[in-house]
């Protein structure tokens, strides 16, 4: 089923565009750290007056988000914002993938939650306990092996697994990084490096089972 066009994060950008092109000196990048935080630097073509605007409605939209959520010990930070021949890169921090699904989903949620474009980084276990859909086939990374459906999936349990939705980004390229190599991936993810892997498009869930 075609999903429906969502109100995302990345839409409270359009306002400050003043010309947004298609093509970017570099990829928006998702980067898991050892510690389970996130690095998130977002890479768009704007026109340069747009900076301060954009500076300041991420470190009040950061600032609302962790007013909110206080409960969950370390904040949403905004690093750094710089700009360059029209092209500004974002790189922000957050304390885990539920703070990054949060942050990332928090506009589209007051409009509609089933509008929802997940982020999810744990274990094969514990996406499906938040009720992830496994009945799915992954490619192995490496060679023609396949894990089909659920029972296969479910038995690498304590493995490592991100599971995205590229509305997100919407449905522009996104290079996602973690700690661990990728081994089984969707359709939709292609390997980019020793851990990292490439997503575009936003039709499917994105799936990157891990080898830890």
């Amino acid at each position: 089923m075609k999903k429906k066009n969502r109100v995302l994060f990345a839409a409270l950008l359009v306002f400050l565009l003043t010309g947004c092109g298609k093509t970017a000196v570099e990829k928006t990048t998702i980067v898991i750290l050892k510690d389970g935080s996130i690095e998130h630097t977002i890479v768009e073509d704007f026109g340069e007056e747009s900076v301060d605007a954009l500076k300041n409605m991420m470190s009040e939209k950061a600032a609302l988000y962790n007013n909110g959520n206080s409960a969950q010990g370390a904040g949403v930070t905004v690093d750094e914002v710089e700009v360059g021949e029209g092209v500004v890169k974002v790189v922000m921090t957050y304390p885990d993938a539920a703070s990054f699904d949060g942050f990332m989903n928090m506009d589209v949620m007051e409009v509609d939650p089933a509008l929802r474009a997940p982020f999810f980084y744990g274990t094969v276990e514990e996406a499906y306990a938040e009720g992830f859909d496994l009945e799915i086939e992954l490619h192995s990374a490496e060679d023609d092996g396949v894990l089909q459906g659920k029972e296969d999936i479910l038995s690498m349990g304590k493995n490592g697994i991100i599971i995205y939705d590229n509305e997100m980004n919407l449905g522009a390229p996104v290079q996602i990084t973690a700690q661990y190599k990728p081994i089984y991936i969707s359709e939709n993810v292609t390997v980019a490096g020793k851990n990292a892997v490439e997503i575009s498009g936003k039709e499917q869930l994105a799936y990157i089972l891990l080898n830890g």
